[in-house]
């Protein structure tokens, strides 16, 4: 079951388990049931324009198509993370001046920071994420986060990136005339030129004096860029934000899910459901049962069809025992009473009616009491 009183869903799993296409499902049931939905990619790939039967997303939100009828439904928009783009708007909100602005537009460095530095991606995720929540003009937004091994690489990758810049040799170098504030910089930007052309010759390239420029200009946009970070994880963890497992029934992706499950807890997030995809379902009857079914399609005329009807429907008991039992464990384990299961479907969802078809799947909970919601 999932509650439908939340504002925020953040989708996150390891790759190549139908996360995407769950966020989009997800958002689609919630834009069918009256609200304006958010569905916000951070996985540069195009999966989720696929999902939704576009062949591209930008940075700027989308409206879908959708064949909602009724005064009560609500309205389906997408978008992909543009990093770059979300990277320029934060340092034109934190610098001081144009002119500092402006000098790291034009840093060489600054041009190919989102490919340089850990976690620039997953942080511009969360400063969008932010930036969406505050203009306050969606019911919900459904977060699709990028392929991971731990859910904590995706949450701790704002630290991540400010660990990257701050723990930067050069970051040593300058530290001193940090403390002394613009002073300090203006003074470095002259004495350290002595260092830096050692540094150049070493590399070959004027690699430490871009550097240099970027991280004294950066001066202004560092304590808010740690600031920020700050108000995104209380964000993340207030009562209207809710993170979903996906995963499948493999015993790798089991594995992971609990392992996310532990460090989710570890962090103070809420989980409120784990969906699990591609789920192998159905009775298993008894030999005499089979024997029955066997002989009554024997009696119609078609024993040879029989035979083979039979003989398949025996290769799936198995499958069928395995993921039962590896969805008990997620019940026992992880979430009692938010395990969601999806059954395999026997073509790609690619479009909207695809869409539908999971969605039919999802049961919300509309009365759900927060003081009583598991908390993870």
């Amino acid at each position: 079951m999932i509650e439908q009183n939340k504002h925020i869903y953040i989708i996150c799993g390891s790759g190549g388990v139908g996360k995407t296409t769950t966020a989009a499902a997800l958002g689609l049931s919630l834009a069918g049931g009256g609200k304006k939905v958010l569905v916000l990619t951070i996985d540069p790939a195009r999966r989720l324009a696929t999902a939704l039967g576009l062949t591209s997303l930008s940075d700027d939100p989308q409206l879908i198509k959708t064949d909602f009828s009724g005064a009560s439904c609500g309205e389906l928009w997408a978008m992909r993370l543009n990093t770059k783009r979300t990277f320029d708007r934060l340092v034109d909100k934190y610098a001081s001046s144009r002119e500092t602005r402006d000098r790291i537009f034009h840093n060489k460095l600054y041009q190919h920071l989102s490919k340089m530095l850990a976690g620039t991606q997953e942080y511009m995720a969360m400063e969008k994420l932010y930036e969406i929540d505050k203009q306050a003009v969606y019911d919900v937004i459904v977060v699709d986060t990028p392929p991971m091994q731990n859910a904590v690489d995706f949450l701790a990758a704002p630290l991540k990136m400010m660990n990257v810049i701050n723990n930067s040799l050069l970051h040593l170098l300058i530290k001193p005339a940090m403390s002394l504030g613009k002073t300090g910089f203006k003074l470095l930007g002259k004495g350290s030129r002595p260092i830096l052309k050692i540094f150049d010759r070493i590399t070959g390239f004027a690699f430490m004096q871009d550097l240099s420029e970027m991280l004294i200009a950066f001066q202004d946009l560092l304590t808010g860029f740690e600031s920020r970070a700050v108000e995104v994880d209380a964000l993340l963890q207030r009562e209207s934000s809710a993170f979903i497992l996906v995963g499948t029934t493999g015993q790798s992706s089991v594995d992971e899910m609990k392992k996310f499950f532990a460090q989710l807890t570890e962090r103070g997030y809420h989980l409120k459901s784990v969906i699990v995809n591609r789920v192998y379902e159905g009775e298993v009857l008894s030999q005499y049962k089979m024997k029955q079914v066997k002989a009554v399609l024997s009696d119609l005329g078609g024993a040879p069809a029989a035979r083979i009807l039979v003989d398949n429907y025996r290769r799936f008991i198995p499958l069928i025992k395995n993921d039962a039992a590896q969805i008990a464990v997620l019940r026992e384990g992880v979430a009692p009473r938010r395990v969601i299961s999806i059954p395999l479907f026997y073509t790609d969802v690619h479009d909207l009616e695809g869409l539908s078809k999971i969605s039919q799947f999802f049961h919300f909970d509309s009365t759900a009491d927060n003081s009583q919601n598991e908390k993870v």
